[in-house]
C-alpha cells in the first residue's frame, strides 16, 4: 500500500481558483448559479483551476482518504472573502439528501490571513498534532513552496494551478519521501 498524507493542504489564489481575491471587483457575497458557477457581488466569475474540483471530490468521498484532512492555507489580504467564496463552492452535490459539502465543509483547517505560510503550517502543525512530514501542500508561488519544504513538508509547485499531473506528482514524491526516511 502507497503511503498517503495525513494533511493535504492548499493554497487558494492562483492554485485552486481564479481570479485571485484581490482582482475581484465586488467581493462577497458570492452566489453560486444553476450550472454550480460561482459569482462575486458585481457578477465576475470565479472559477477553479485544472483537476480541482475532482481532487477535492476524492478528497471528500473516496474511503482511501478517510484518515487523511483537508487544510486551506493563503496569504489573501482578503480572508473575508475566501472563507465565504469556500463556502460556495459545492465539491459534492446531492440534492435529494440534502447531503452536499461545500470546500470549506471537507477541509478541517483554514489558515487564510497575510503573512508567511511558515506561520499558517505550525498553526496547523499545533492544532492537528501532524507532523511536517506527514503534509504535502500545493502552492502555485515558488517562494512558498521553497520556504515550506524547509520544515519538511512535501511541497508541489502549481504554476498553472492543480492539474492532475500535479496531484499525482505530489502523491508519487510523497510515496518516495516515506520510503526514504
Amino acid at each position: 500500500m502507497t503511503a498517503l498524507p495525513r494533511l493535504v493542504a492548499f493554497d487558494l489564489d492562483g492554485t485552486l481558483w481564479w481570479p485571485e481575491m484581490y482582482m475581484l471587483d465586488g467581493g462577497a457575497p458570492f452566489r453560486r448559479d444553476k450550472s454550480g458557477a460561482v459569482y462575486d457581488k458585481r457578477n465576475q466569475r470565479i472559477e477553479l483551476m485544472g483537476a480541482t474540483e475532482a481532487v477535492l471530490a476524492e478528497l471528500a468521498t473516496n474511503p482511501r482518504w478517510g484518515q487523511t484532512e483537508v487544510a486551506y492555507v493563503s496569504r489573501t489580504e482578503y480572508p473575508e472573502w475566501a472563507i465565504p467564496c469556500l463556502k460556495t463552492f459545492l465539491v459534492t452535490e446531492d440534492g435529494k439528501h440534502g447531503t452536499s459539502k461545500s470546500m470549506f465543509d471537507i477541509s478541517s483547517y483554514q489558515e487564510i490571513y497575510p503573512g508567511s505560510k511558515l506561520t499558517h503550517f505550525r498553526a496547523i502543525q499545533k492544532k492537528s498534532g501532524i507532523q511536517f512530514e506527514d503534509m504535502i501542500f500545493y502552492d502555485n508561488e515558488r517562494w512558498n513552496i521553497t520556504e515550506c519544504a524547509k520544515l519538511g513538508i512535501t511541497c508541489i509547485y502549481t504554476p498553472r494551478g492543480l492539474t492532475r499531473e500535479a496531484w499525482e506528482r505530489g502523491l508519487a514524491d510523497f510515496a518516495m519521501a516515506r520510503k526514504t526516511s
